[in-house]
């Protein structure tokens, strides 16, 4: 049986959450893990180590905001992708979260084939691709950047306005706190 458990202090498996978070995402999409721990003491951040009964199989990070829900990562054990994990936690985390919209990033559609096989997944999941831009900051060669992403939500967005609303959180409470201490961390 699934079970999503927030970690809160001591992350048991560390090791093991630290190698499904790299093997998961491209290094241009990856924060310094141990900088993503840092934020458990965050109150808007939840970090939940996802488990096969008690094995641990992948992880999600949510960030809890006054209009939405951002889900930051969520990635299962490589080794156990296509067995159906992924859509269970999915609807763990709509149950737990159905009072708001909830918010992801996704790599472009055209970029690869990876993506879109990720895009059509969320599709089927019921995430509506939005139609804007979105340039989400990241760290490339040691240096600020940015990367070409898309955002996909669990209900329509229905302005321009709360589109932009929504890239502005991200930036002021998830993004540029990290850029602003780039100097303390070094990818791991």
């Amino acid at each position: 049986m699934i079970k999503l458990i927030e970690m809160k202090n001591n992350l048991k498996n560390k090791n093991v959450y630290h190698q499904i978070f790299n093997e998961a995402f491209p290094i241009e999409e990856r924060w310094n893990f141990e900088m993503i721990l840092e934020n458990k003491s965050n109150s808007r951040y939840k970090f939940y180590s996802i488990l096969d009964d008690d094995k641990p199989i992948g992880l999600t990070m949510i960030w809890i905001f006054e209009k939405f829900y951002f889900g930051e990562y969520l990635a299962i054990d490589k080794n156990l992708r296509g067995k159906n994990y992924g859509s269970q936690v999915l609807n763990k985390i709509f149950d737990m979260h159905d009072d708001k919209l909830i918010v992801i990033e996704v790599e472009p559609y055209d970029l690869n084939d990876i993506a879109k096989r990720r895009i059509n997944w969320y599709k089927r999941c019921g995430f509506i691709l939005s139609d804007y831009d979105y340039d989400m900051p990241c760290i490339k060669d040691g240096k600020r950047d940015t990367m070409k992403m898309q955002i996909m939500t669990n209900k329509e967005i229905q302005t321009k306005e709360e589109y932009n609303n929504i890239i502005t959180t991200l930036y002021d409470k998830v993004y540029n706190p990290r850029l602003d201490n780039i100097n303390n961390w070094k990818e791991i």
